[in-house]
This record gives structure tokens, C-alpha cells and sequence, in this order.
């Protein structure tokens, strides 16, 4: 008869294993669920801005552009850096193999001269020329030791000519390679400088056809209700997501979160924007391409681009909060993905018609916006 404290045992395990398969698989429907809820959303939202502002959507494909070359630039520079390290090791490598080989030619020329002046019959003549038999012994073992240390720096010698000629080859490799990624940089930066041109003469024409203060109104209300329609959406599919088992409800860290990006706060919650809307978060004056970091951990539930907000991040931290990270150059996250504290969530910009870099962040509760600066950490 089995031992019932082994069966029970044997039960727990089972159940406990059993139990975080259907926990993963729960956790996989819920987010291929979001991402099918959201991906279903921005093609209504496309579908609809066909019929919408003709210039609002060449802003959007300019920016889109331009984001995408930023992308590749920010590759195409680490690859660079990459290879001048690479290159500077090598470098260093070949210089020290040298060093080393140069020494080694002094001291195997110093071998050969003390053998040259023994001869050829070089143990026989040593023996020979010991009047103490005793010692015969002794100088054996001199000569032995000394050939055997010539034996090992000719073959030490021979390998490191063999690994400097390595590393001349790998060497010239890698100036190619470093070669063709600096022109393909080179290249990038030009189609980046032509990008961001007519991103600027399609954003003034955007801003000229708003000069009228109704008509900038009227457009802030639309990009205003295009974010709550997302903001429903994400509200209510995110409710049933799993958190991960080390979460920190982000309630017991009211006043101490990390900022999500350095800069001077330009427009404060409150703050009246145009006619009676008022900012609904802080805009946060920044330098194009710095890291745009999470406050708090949580699941993205939006990644793309939203008119009006340009490259947008939203993050969802449980407990019917919400974060929004807006005007970025570059998005590092896409839905689903699981963030912790400070890390990275984007690269901030000026995407979604604003004219200089800046991040917008707004901090929403049961889908109200809430000012910032009770939560965030004072500087």
C-alpha cells in the first residue's frame, strides 16, 4: 500500500502544475484578446480618418516615416559603436601581439647564439667538457631545460605570428564592414533630414488652416474624443488582464513615482489649452530622443500612432489606472508587453503636430484624468 503522505503529496504537486498551465494559458488568451481588440480598433480608426482631415493624415505618414528612419538610425549607430570597439580591441590586440613578438625575437636570437657558440654536437661537447663526473648529471639537466624553454618560445613564437595574422585579416574585415555602415548611416541621415523637412512645411500648413481659434477648438475636441474611444476600448478589455505575481499596487507608491522623462513641466494639469478645455495632464519640454521611462509596472494596452498625440504608449497598472506617455519618435514596446519600473518605453519626439520636443503624460483613474503632481515623485 503507496504511502498516503507521499500520495498527497504527489496530488498538490499536480494541482499546483496543472494550475499554472491554465494560469499561462489564461494570461495568453487575455492578451492575444487585447491585442485582436485593439488591432480591430485602429482599423476603424484608419478607416475613419480617410474621410477626415487630408493634412492631419499626410502629418501622420510623415511622421510614421520619420519615426521609422529614427529607428533605424538608432540600429544603424549602435552597429556603429559596435564595430569602432570591435576595431579599437583588435587594434589593441595586434599592437600588444606585436610588442610580444618583438621581444620574443630578442630572446630566441640570444638562444641561438649561445647554441651556435656550443655547436652542433651541443650535449656531447657539454658533457665532455666537465672534469667532475658528478656533474654530468647537473648539466644534462641544464641543457635539457634549456632546450626545452627554447622548444616552447619557438612554438609560442610560431603562434603568435599565426594570431597576428588572424587578427590583421579579421581586422580588415572589420574596417569594411565599419566602412559600409557608416555610409549606410550617412545615408539614413540624409533621408531623415528630407523627412523632417516636409514634416515641417505639412505641419504649417496644418497650423495655418487652424488659425482660426474655432476651428483649433473644434480640432483638439476630435483628437480629444479619439483618445477616449481608444481609452474605452482599453478600459474595458484590460479589466480581466493578469498581473504579474511580483506586482506593486501602484496605490502604495502615491507621491513617490519615478518621473517618466527629464524636462521642465511646460503645461500643468488645469492649465486652459484653448476655449474651455484645459490640459488633462503635464507637457513635459524634453530633447529629442531621450528614454521615456515607466513610472509604475504594468501591461501596454496601446502602441501606436493616435492623431493629435502622435506615437503613443498606454500603460495599465491594475487597479483601474491608467498612464499615457504621448509625442514620442520612437516606440520600444508593443502591446502585451510587460513592463517594470523605469524601464524604457520609448524615445520622446514631437510626433502628432506639436512643434518642438515634448512629452504629454496623463495619469488616469476609473478613466478620469488626475494630476500628475499628487503622484509623482517631487524633484
Amino acid at each position: 500500500m503507496k504511502n498516503p503522505i507521499i500520495i498527497l503529496c504527489t496530488s498538490l504537486s499536480l494541482l499546483f502544475f496543472c494550475g499554472k498551465i491554465i494560469a499561462e494559458d489564461k494570461s495568453v488568451k487575455e492578451l492575444s484578446e487585447l491585442q485582436e481588440s485593439i488591432s480591430s480598433l485602429q482599423k476603424t480608426l484608419q478607416a475613419g480618418s480617410k474621410e477626415k482631415n487630408l493634412l492631419e493624415n499626410e502629418l501622420m505618414s510623415v511622421e510614421l516615416e520619420v519615426s521609422q528612419l529614427n529607428s533605424a538610425l538608432r540600429q544603424l549607430n549602435n552597429q556603429v559603436i559596435s564595430l569602432e570597439t570591435a576595431q579599437s580591441d583588435l587594434e589593441r590586440r595586434q599592437e600588444t601581439l606585436q610588442q610580444g613578438i618583438s621581444a620574443q625575437k630578442e630572446i630566441l636570437a640570444q638562444h641561438l647564439r649561445a647554441a651556435h657558440k656550443i655547436g652542433a654536437q651541443e650535449p656531447i661537447k657539454l658533457i665532455l667538457n666537465q672534469r667532475d663526473p658528478s656533474k654530468f648529471s647537473r648539466v644534462l639537466g641544464y641543457y635539457n631545460y634549456f632546450t626545452e624553454s627554447r622548444t616552447n618560445k619557438l612554438n609560442k613564437f610560431e603562434q603568435d605570428l599565426a594570431a597576428l595574422d588572424e587578427i590583421i585579416i579579421e581586422l580588415d574585415q572589420q574596417r569594411v564592414k565599419l566602412t559600409v555602415s557608416q555610409e549606410s548611416l550617412s545615408q539614413n541621415y540624409d533621408k531623415l533630414t528630407l523627412g523632417q523637412n516636409q514634416r515641417e512645411k505639412t505641419l504649417e500648413k496644418l497650423m495655418r488652416s487652424l488659425q482660426d481659434d474655432q476651428k483649433k477648438l473644434r480640432q483638439l475636441e476630435k483628437q480629444r474624443a479619439r483618445l477616449q474611444t481608444i481609452l474605452n476600448s482599453v478600459e474595458q478589455t484590460s479589466k480581466e488582464l493578469t498581473l504579474s505575481e511580483d506586482y506593486l499596487p501602484i496605490s502604495s507608491r502615491k507621491g513617490s513615482l519615478s518621473w517618466p522623462v527629464r524636462g521642465r513641466v511646460a503645461k500643468q494639469f488645469g492649465n486652459i489649452r484653448s476655449g474651455s478645455l484645459r490640459w488633462e495632464g503635464w507637457l513635459i519640454n524634453t530633447v529629442a530622443g531621450t528614454p521615456v521611462n515607466a513610472v509604475h509596472q504594468g501591461r501596454v494596452v496601446f502602441s501606436n500612432y493616435l492623431r493629435g498625440f502622435g506615437l503613443l504608449i498606454i500603460l495599465d497598472h491594475g487597479e483601474s489606472f491608467l498612464t499615457l506617455y504621448a509625442h514620442n519618435q520612437e516606440l520600444l514596446k508593443n502591446t502585451g508587453d510587460w513592463v517594470e519600473i523605469n524601464d524604457t518605453l520609448a524615445h520622446s519626439g514631437n510626433s502628432g503636430g506639436i512643434d518642438k520636443p515634448a512629452l504629454y503624460f496623463e495619469i488616469r483613474k476609473n478613466g478620469s484624468p488626475i494630476n500628475p503632481k499628487v503622484w509623482l515623485a517631487k524633484k
